[in-house]
């Protein structure tokens, strides 16, 4: 009885810990992704404050390749944002400008 009791027990012990390694996982890959959809609206930030430069400056053509940049990055803020709700992440673009503004704010 002692030993299937054990065997029990330690059966437990092992599953809740697989159990909070592939939660760790779960975590890591999350952060990866905000981390991305950070530098994603970063980046359509600084593109668009360049091609305004460049539209007062009178350079079209630059401005269209940033025109282009900003689609792009937009396009992988929308992919991004689905893989995250797809993970359980609630409102992942909002949370990810509100962090930002917290760090613009804090440096």
């Amino acid at each position: 009885m002692k030993t299937i009791l054990f065997a029990v027990l330690t059966m437990g012990v092992f599953s809740i810990g697989a159990g909070a390694q592939n939660n760790a996982s779960l975590n890591e890959e999350k952060n990866a992704e905000m981390k991305d959809l950070k530098k994603d609206i970063r980046d359509v930030h600084r593109d668009k404050a360049a091609r305004k430069h460049e539209l007062r400056e009178g350079d079209k053509a630059e401005a269209r390749k940033l025109n282009r940049d900003i689609r792009e990055d937009k396009k992988d803020i929308k992919e991004d944002r689905r893989d995250l709700r797809e993970e359980g992440v609630k409102h992942p673009e909002k949370r990810a400008r509100k962090q930002l503004r917290e760090q613009r704010r804090h440096h």
